[in-house]
């Protein structure tokens, strides 16, 4: 998905009570590793692989976070990978705890990556995603980012996405 341009951000909403936006903190690792395995379903998540994946990696810029009572609940990172997508940020793994559900943590901390871009100097945004992810699909396009067709099969899965989320196609 790409929103192709960054100009027009909206503001940053003001969170709820006991919730924090605010970057990646020492200590935050074992929390965001917890995340990350129950958001992405994937036990494999330590806090040696978010070190690597994300506070060492040289193509991570920010890792934003949402904190609730001083735990993170939400993230997402800013990264730029110029060879792939020059120009662009690319949201990278995005995730929100669902006991917070309806407080919007998702689309606040990617919008807080995509501020991070237009203060990068990035012109666009990129992110890919997963077809069964509908929750954070329609975020994604409430954000502005729109489907781009990469494969021969991704009219088909779009069409079929936009069924399952709006009754259309």
């Amino acid at each position: 998905m790409r929103r192709p341009n960054l100009d027009d951000l909206p503001e940053l909403p003001v969170l709820p009570g006991g919730y924090l936006l605010r970057e990646y903190q020492e200590g935050d690792e074992t929390p965001l590793a917890d995340l990350l395995a129950l958001t992405f379903e994937d036990a494999s998540w330590t806090p040696e692989k978010v070190r690597s994946t994300f506070i060492d990696a040289p193509d991570v810029e920010k890792m934003m976070v949402i904190a609730y009572r001083g735990v993170p609940i939400a993230t997402a990172s800013a990264r730029l990978l110029p060879k792939l997508y020059p120009n662009s940020g690319y949201v990278h793994y995005v995730a929100a705890d669902p006991e917070h559900k309806g407080q919007r943590l998702g689309y606040i901390v990617t919008l807080a990556a995509l501020h991070e871009f237009l203060g990068l100097g990035c012109q666009d945004a990129v992110l890919e995603t997963d077809d069964f992810r509908s929750p954070a699909i329609k975020t994604y396009l409430h954000l502005g980012f729109a489907p781009e067709h990469r494969h021969e099969t991704h009219p088909q899965r779009w069409a079929a996405i936009h069924q399952r989320l709006f009754g259309t196609q």
